[in-house]
């Protein structure tokens, strides 16, 4: 019998749902069935997790899908205090026991986690997640007609600096504190002078996730937002000002540089040409 049949009858169905939470290189395999479930060459370990019921409506792409998981989870780990640097992404599939001998899996969810709140005292971990398909409703921006650069640093589509020379890569660095958003770094200070990783990110080695330097100043390292478990090793890469002359200067990549540094900036309709 097929997925559906199953589905649709009154007395053959025996859904089980399996989960996968891809984090970074990480990946993490959870069923809410009370044994573990194989599919494929993966096997999906018991947890208590949840979600709740979706409404069948093509016209809505983008309704919310929530999960629900214990807050001692380590999936649940990453969304303590701050969201993780990194996208989440979820898949959530359903195949039913009774379907034998090679049972039918159909896709229930697949998208990212874009919010995360906390009930119950702080025990239940509640992950809100939009499909990928409701991307395909969003306007995409242009490029703007500016003088800073358009580029995404180290985009390989469009920067194409490599974050793995080293001549922009502090690798294997010993973290020895973190202070609210101030992380300091052992090694970078003076072999880098002030202000070299502004602009830049620092990625926490065998955690998957990354922060986003605001400024730096010898050994520290101001994030956007603190990590929520402080990396014992990281590395950082160096920031981009994303002007014409850091990008000819630093990074040797002018013939790529995605801005119009030669826009005037002064309005001859407002200021007149004289």
């Amino acid at each position: 019998m097929t997925y559906q049949s199953k589905e649709t009858s009154v007395e053959d169905g025996r859904p089980v749902e399996v989960y996968t939470f891809t984090i970074g290189a990480q990946q993490f395999f959870y069923t809410s069935a009370e044994d573990s479930q194989t599919i494929g060459a993966t096997i999906f370990t018991p947890r208590p997790v949840s979600r709740d019921g979706t409404r069948e409506d093509p016209a809505r792409r983008d309704q919310d899908f929530v999960v629900r998981l214990p807050t001692s989870d380590d999936v649940a780990q990453f969304f303590v205090g701050v969201m993780p640097g990194i996208r989440v992404r979820l898949k959530v599939q359903r195949f039913h026991r009774s379907d034998t001998p090679t049972p039918e899996v159909v896709t229930v969810f697949d998208g990212f986690v874009n919010a995360a709140r906390f009930e119950k005292q702080g025990r239940e971990c509640i992950l809100i997640s939009r499909p990928v398909l409701a991307s395909n409703g969003r306007t995409i921006p242009r490029r703007t007609y500016q003088g800073p650069c358009n580029h995404v640093l180290y985009d390989p589509l469009t920067c194409q600096v490599d974050d793995t020379n080293a001549a922009f890569r502090a690798a294997n660095r010993t973290v020895t504190s973190q202070v609210g958003n101030v992380l300091t770094v052992v090694g970078i200070s003076p072999a880098y002078a002030d202000g070299w990783f502004t602009g830049g990110y620092v990625e926490a080695i065998g955690q998957s996730d990354f922060r986003m330097v605001l400024s730096h100043a010898g050994a520290a390292l101001t994030l956007l937002l603190p990590f929520s478990t402080v990396p014992p090793l990281v590395n950082v890469f160096a920031g981009c000002a994303h002007d014409i002359a850091t990008c000819s200067a630093k990074f040797g990549n002018v013939l790529r540089y995605g801005g119009f540094p030669f826009v005037p900036t002064r309005n001859p309709f407002q200021s007149g040409v004289v």
